[in-house]
């Protein structure tokens, strides 16, 4: 009989789509997805915030993968990231299909009725919406950093949004804490938006797992117009 001789590990890291998306230009992967997200249209819904996929990656880890689930008061958000040679891919899917209602500090008595010129939404709707971005994780001191840009698309209440994030973590012993600013532009009703959204969060860990809170505001910049609706996040990630 024949030998049987097992592949390396190059060939079978060579294989891996993880591995071969981290590879490409993070240019070509941007453009071929705005490309298919115009397709889908976009300017016909309010913006719908969504939690921020910030993944405070260890910097001296040559390899790292995140999966997490994790629900807001918009919706339920499912998130994987990787890390490869300090670049990053981040992916995120929220959905929503009408009926979960997550508002654990009453954010609803605080929005007035009658204010039909803003254009973030207000309250928990129909909703299905993904995201993709590459980024590359830096150093400063002994802090985490790391910059990401990509495109998200909600495909229900259809809106296309392009996003530039910024992470700034320290990890602990027992607690990963940090601070995420995303900036993220989109044309909402024929009106181009400009919203930023700074967040505040903690990763408790217990062995592989990360216990998540995270809040902050997504802030319309609008001549006349400016306003804020608060995030609330609390999930589960596992880190490996």
């Amino acid at each position: 009989m024949d030998s049987y001789t097992s592949p390396s590990p190059k060939l079978l890291a060579k294989s891996m789509p993880y591995t071969n998306i981290l590879r490409m230009k993070p240019f070509a992967i941007l453009i071929l997805a705005s490309f298919f997200c115009k397709s889908f249209g976009q300017t016909s819904a309010l913006y719908i915030p969504v939690t921020i996929n910030s993944p405070l990656f260890f910097y001296d880890e040559n390899k790292e993968i995140q999966v997490g689930t994790k629900i807001n008061n918009y919706g339920v958000n499912v998130n994987a990231a990787g890390q490869l040679n300090k670049k990053i891919l981040i992916v995120s899917i929220q959905y929503n299909n009408g009926k979960i209602n997550f508002d654990p500090l009453h954010f609803k008595k605080y929005f007035s009725p009658g204010k039909g010129e803003q254009l973030i939404q207000s309250y928990p709707s129909e909703m299905f919406y993904a995201e993709m971005g590459l980024g590359y994780n830096f150093k400063l001191h002994s802090q985490k950093l790391c910059l990401i840009t990509g495109i998200g698309q909600q495909f229900q209440n259809t809106n296309t949004r392009y996003f530039l994030q910024l992470d700034l973590g320290h990890e602990g012993r027992l607690v990963n804490a940090g601070a995420s600013l995303r900036v993220n532009y989109t044309v909402v009703n024929h009106v181009n938006l400009i919203t930023l959204e700074p967040v505040l969060q903690w990763k408790a860990k217990i062995c592989k797992l990360r216990f998540v809170n995270q809040f902050g505001y997504s802030i319309a910049i609008i001549r006349k117009h400016d306003y804020m609706k608060p995030i609330l996040t609390i999930g589960l990630e596992y880190n490996n």
